[in-house]
């Protein structure tokens, strides 16, 4: 991991880089600009000598002039154009042939197709082409510079207009060195700014960092693991400082190690004389515990003989309720059983009935079917007689004759339906006769019942005298224990108090590593376990007492400590105990 200098000079490293990335943008910048403005006014010069021209081809076009004196006077006005000092507008055409040059005469009437610069490129083939391709545009190429020879060239941007109504490209350019050399100025320019801001900030930047590092008195990592090893309790750390060194953070930490370990140690000396003093107060307890023990240990037996006496009066309880709901079992098994034996009654009486109307309306059905047959027969007797003219009449006897046939087989399948319902009028007897039995099983129950309900109360009886046997006891020994279990729950409460407040102290301190010690390992289980048995001997007391008086059970434990206080106050030496208590 570096260190805190050298990532605050790897800060101071980048900012440099920056600040060089911002120079060369603002150099590209203000160069371009100026490239930008060096267009527009090629642009606008180009513009105006082109309007010039179409001013005369529209006179052509209008008849005012020739078109020699038009081209002739366009020529001559743009010739006299100058821009910038010395900046002219030249003008060929697609032959290429110079039309007119201001600054070389001489050139005029010329093909210039292998006019060439110092690169190789033929400028007026490529203005030429570019006017042709595009109408309007910008060529650069390495232009000579007035007053010199070849050998001297130097960047030059020319803007060209094609003329496409007398196939001119009319030219005018500016040399770039003044671009350049303005671009070399304002990087010069830049660097020395960002020299001086560097300078600047680079200065702040180290008195930042000399400052930091004389608080900190070293590295963070350092005072970070100086920090953790503190507050993980190791105090036997020893801090590295400067020498002459009085105010960093370090020094200061250093300080506070060593105060710390003094304090530390301060606590520990205390913690042991306090453990001391509990141990002394858990003797005194253990004193105390010893005289009530006979009375705890009557008072467990007797609780244990009402915990049995309780478990039977219990049972009998539920014997008492089990035998109550059979004899509400029971009645309703008896009233339900009257409930079905009148509906059977009631069931029996309409099968009945209904059995003889149907034997009836059979009588009547098997009489109409024997008095239709006879008559059919007749009937084909009579057809027969008549011959072909009662042939119809003997088919309709026929059918009717079936008809009759079929409705005496139906009133024999009535009369089985009525020898199946006789046989279930059977079937109700027998429930009848069930429900007899059933009625009989429910009295039988309800004897039994009222014997088990007998026999509960007998018990219960017998049950009560000896709980109230038991209660004389339990209030006896309640007087005789309760001013010693009161005195036993001060001292223990006042024990376990103190121990665990020294314990606590022990445990705090013990994180601490304090040069010349070691750690203190808690200990907790010295005092408290003998002192947990005094504390659970007053509760077998609170347990007995609901069974004497059930509506009012004993106050919590803090009211029955408050009790006994109130009670031993009379009392001399009680009174003086207490009030040393209360003053612990």
């Amino acid at each position: 991991m570096k260190s805190l200098k050298a990532q605050l000079l790897s800060a101071l490293v980048v900012m440099w880089m920056g600040l060089l990335l911002l120079a060369a943008w603002s150099a590209y910048s203000a160069r371009e600009n100026m490239m930008e403005e060096r267009k527009d006014g090629l642009r606008r010069v180009v513009e105006a000598a082109n309007g010039v021209v179409n001013s005369y081809v529209a006179d052509v076009a209008a008849g005012k002039i020739s078109k020699e004196e038009a081209q002739k006077s366009a020529l001559e006005r743009i010739a006299a154009m100058r821009y910038d000092g010395d900046n002219y507008v030249f003008i060929f055409d697609s032959r290429p042939v110079v039309l007119m040059l201001p600054s070389n005469k001489a050139m005029i009437g010329k093909n210039v197709a292998d006019r060439k610069d110092s690169e190789g490129k033929a400028y007026y083939v490529e203005m030429m082409k570019v006017g042709q391709e595009k109408q309007q545009g910008f060529v650069q190429y390495m232009g000579r510079l007035p007053g010199t020879d070849d050998s001297n060239r130097t960047p030059k941007m020319s803007y060209v207009v094609h003329n496409q109504a007398w196939d001119w490209f009319i030219v005018t350019g500016v040399f770039l060195s003044d671009v350049q050399a303005q671009f070399r100025a304002d990087v010069s320019r830049l660097l020395a700014i960002l020299l001086v801001v560097g300078v600047v900030v680079s200065l702040m930047m180290l008195a930042i960092i000399r400052r930091i590092t004389g608080s900190l008195g070293g590295e963070p990592a350092y005072a970070v693991d100086i920090a953790t090893r503190i507050a993980n309790g190791d105090l036997t750390v020893r801090v590295q400082t400067r020498a002459g060194d009085t105010r960093s953070l370090l020094y200061e930490m250093a300080t506070m190690r060593e105060r710390l370990a003094g304090v530390i140690k301060g606590i520990r000396q205390g913690t042991e004389a306090i453990d001391i003093g509990a141990h002394e107060i858990a003797a005194g307890n253990l004193d105390l515990s010893s005289r009530t023990e006979e009375q705890a240990g009557s008072l467990a037996t007797t609780a244990s003989n009402m915990d049995a006496l309780t478990a039977t009066v219990k049972q009998n309880a539920d014997n008492a309720r089990q035998a109550g709901q059979l004899a509400n079992s029971a009645s309703e098994i008896a009233r339900r059983g009257g409930d079905v034996v009148g509906q059977v009654v009631q069931t029996m009486e309409g099968i009945t009935e209904s059995s003889r109307k149907i034997s009836d309306i059979i009588g009547v059905i098997d009489g109409i079917a024997f008095q239709t047959n006879i008559l059919a027969l007749n009937a084909a007797v009579e057809a027969a007689r008549a011959g072909e003219q009662g042939r119809g009449f003997a088919v309709v006897a026929s059918e009717v004759r079936s008809l009759a046939q079929r409705s005496a087989q139906a009133a024999k399948e009535i009369k089985a339906l009525i020898e199946d319902s006789v046989q279930r009028v059977g079937s109700g007897s027998d429930q009848v006769a069930r429900a007899g039995e059933t009625m009989g099983e429910v009295v039988s129950a309800v004897h039994r019942l009222t014997d088990i309900v007998s026999e509960i109360s007998a018990a219960s009886e017998e049950q009560r005298r000896g709980i109230e046997q038991v209660n004389l006891a339990v209030g006896e020994m309640d007087q005789v224990t309760q001013q010693n279990a009161a005195l036993v729950e001060e001292a223990a409460a006042a024990a376990g108090s103190l121990e665990e407040q020294a314990q606590r102290l022990k445990a705090a301190v013990a994180t601490f590593q304090v040069e010349g010690e070691e750690a203190i390992a808690p200990q907790t289980a010295s005092v408290t376990v003998k002192a947990a048995p005094v504390a659970a001997k007053p509760a077998l007391k609170s347990a007995a007492k609901p069974l004497v008086k059930p509506a009012a059970p004993l106050p919590p434990p803090s009211q029955a400590v408050a009790s006994a206080r109130s009670a031993s106050a009379g009392r001399s030496s009680p009174a003086n105990t207490d009030g040393d208590w209360e003053t612990f």
